[in-house]
């Protein structure tokens, strides 16, 4: 179980410059009933399940350190400017995540948790890198929706994998899922 939680943390600090570099180089892309969204929006929707992941499989305390090696991977691998702004936002919504997803998973409510803790990091984080990266929340409610589009879709995935690791005498009870 922990090989497969260094293995969901790494995947979780590689979303990070992902979202960055996406951005860096890709820019904005047009959503249907959208409009323009910022392109690394999509790794950061997946970041939020995978940050879940991670602490359950590891614990909480891994996934702030990792939101700083993501950032400093983007520092060096996208831009400076990005990096910041998105470090700011990703740390700001895994405090928000700590204090929503955190109490949820500790009382057998995994996928609630992943769920409320995404939606309202969703906003949060968007808030966040805008204001940040651009001086505008301008897109704000966009990135958020996109954001809880790939969460929506990627959540079972996770509750999926949390229910397989669910046997007795491991602490994770699948009638939590």
């Amino acid at each position: 179980m922990k090989r497969l939680g260094f293995i969901t943390l790494a995947l979780f600090i590689a979303t990070i410059p992902a979202a960055n570099i996406t951005l860096d180089r890709v820019g904005l892309v047009d959503v249907p009933g959208l409009g323009p969204v910022a392109s690394g929006v999509v790794w950061v929707g997946l970041a939020f399940v995978l940050r879940d992941v991670s602490q359950l499989l590891l614990g909480r305390w891994w996934t702030l350190p990792a939101v700083i090696v993501g950032g400093l991977l983007s520092w060096w691998l996208a831009t400076p400017f990005l990096a910041v702004a998105s470090g700011a936002a990703f740390a700001t919504s895994e405090l928000l995540d700590w204090a929503i997803y955190t109490p949820l998973a500790e009382s057998g409510r995994f996928t609630t948790g992943v769920i409320v803790s995404g939606w309202a990091g969703s906003f949060l984080d968007s808030a966040v890198f805008l204001w940040i990266a651009f001086g505008s929340l301008h897109g704000w409610w966009q990135l958020s929706v996109v954001k809880i589009v790939v969460l929506m879709v990627i959540t079972p995935v996770a509750a999926l994998v949390r229910s397989r690791l669910a046997v007795p005498g491991n602490g994770l009870d699948p009638a939590g899922a």
